[in-house]
């Protein structure tokens, strides 16, 4: 069984996901949004491909100290720090902080109504319930394929 490197975010990495300051490529920021700490690289760059980021934005991220490598973990096993081994409310802050973060990435202030929504919700089951608005609004602002990675990532969070 081969093994792959999992990356999480550095304290600049999530600072840069609040201030936008070093004006990434916006596909290169979408893939550091991205980065958890628990998907490990092939699913990462599967991701990436998706969206259309370039094949070195882990390199960029990396050189930047945006990113960095935490452990490797053998294919095909379940992180230690996974959605599913997280307890609900973790499950919910996670979920709830990730929507939030993309869908302004994605339509900057036009997504006032729906980070309104957001802010109401206050359970896994409120957030699933915003599940379908979230994806077509993603999908209108950045594409299907977009959509699609991040409603999977969604997904992975919410349970």
């Amino acid at each position: 069984m081969s093994s792959a490197a999992i990356y999480r975010k550095t304290d600049l990495g999530q600072a840069e996901v609040g201030a936008r300051k070093l004006k990434l490529n916006p596909r290169v920021r979408t893939m550091l949004i991205l980065i958890d700490g628990a998907q490990d690289e092939p699913a990462v760059r599967d991701e990436a491909e998706k969206v259309g980021a370039p094949p070195n934005f882990l390199d960029e991220l990396k050189r930047l100290g945006l990113i960095e490598q935490v452990r490797e973990t053998a294919m095909a096993t379940t992180p230690a720090n996974s959605p599913h081994a997280k307890d609900e409310y973790e499950r919910f802050r996670a979920a709830k902080d990730f929507m939030n973060v993309t869908i302004v990435d994605a339509m900057g202030i036009k997504s006032f109504f729906f980070t309104l929504k957001l802010e109401r919700a206050g359970t896994l089951d409120d957030l699933r319930g915003l599940k379908d608005a979230y994806e077509n609004a993603i999908a209108k602002a950045e594409g299907t394929s977009q959509a699609q990675v991040f409603g999977r990532r969604l997904k992975q969070l919410i349970g």
